[in-house]
């Protein structure tokens, strides 16, 4: 092998099935080197969803400090996903390899695939569409921005905090936030989303890459539970 609104409590199902499928990958799958095996495996016979599963899974192993196992995993993760056709993700794993100053050569070939696969112009075209932010363990909280039918825009977060058991027992926490989206499509603020006055949310856009900021005080995370935020930065992986 080379080196979750429509609403977020609906998205939130198929996120957290993901991590049964990975945990399901195999009885066999235990370690990072058992994970990438089974998910080779399945890679190889077309089973692209059930290989992404084993190569989270490998990737949670290899989190815990194998470099070259982290590597790989990630690889594994990008050209899974450009097979199956999601090239939104592939570009999310990425991004992940590079923000762990990942550079080997199956990286950087998978630099040019997902910039020769990615639509970035159409994308980049409009803030609605799905935004991933990483939270670790092969874990994304989620972002959708949809149009609220007057020109302006709406935004649903689905955070998510994986913690140190996420395959046996799920995310240690979840969080969610909606609200009306006011400003440019460059800068946007979050209002109507039950927050105190003192809790500004601000979205700052550009291209396929979005940063929200948040100011943390008493009570201004209470749409979640502990350690929730939804501050970060996400990258658009669909319109």
């Amino acid at each position: 092998m080379p080196s979750m609104l429509i609403r977020s409590k609906f998205l939130l199902l198929p996120l957290l099935l993901g991590l049964t499928v990975a945990v399901q990958a195999s009885e066999e799958c235990a370690t990072a080197v058992q994970c990438n095996q089974v998910g080779t495996a399945a890679y190889q016979d077309g089973r692209y969803e059930q290989a992404i599963g084993a190569f989270e899974r490998q990737l949670r192993r290899a989190e815990e400090g194998d470099t070259a196992q982290l590597e790989l995993a990630l690889n594994n993760l990008i050209l899974a996903s450009l097979r199956s056709g999601q090239t939104g993700m592939a570009r999310a794993w990425l991004g992940v390899a590079l923000d762990n100053n990942l550079s080997g050569s199956s990286t950087r070939l998978h630099l040019s695939k997902v910039a020769e696969a990615l639509d970035y112009p159409t994308l980049a075209a409009s803030p609605t569409g799905r935004y991933l932010r990483y939270g670790g363990s092969a874990v994304w909280s989620e972002l959708l921005i949809s149009e609220d039918g007057s020109g302006g825009y709406i935004a649903s977060f689905s955070s998510l905090r994986a913690g140190a058991r996420v395959e046996e027992y799920g995310p240690a926490a979840i969080g969610e936030l909606d609200g009306k989206l006011v400003g440019d499509e460059v800068q946007m603020r979050l209002q109507d989303a039950g927050l105190g006055s003192d809790c500004a949310v601000q979205l700052l856009r550009e291209g396929i890459e979005l940063r929200v900021q948040e100011v943390f005080a008493d009570g201004c995370q209470d749409y979640g539970g502990m350690g929730i935020s939804v501050g970060g930065r996400y990258i658009k992986v669909s319109p």
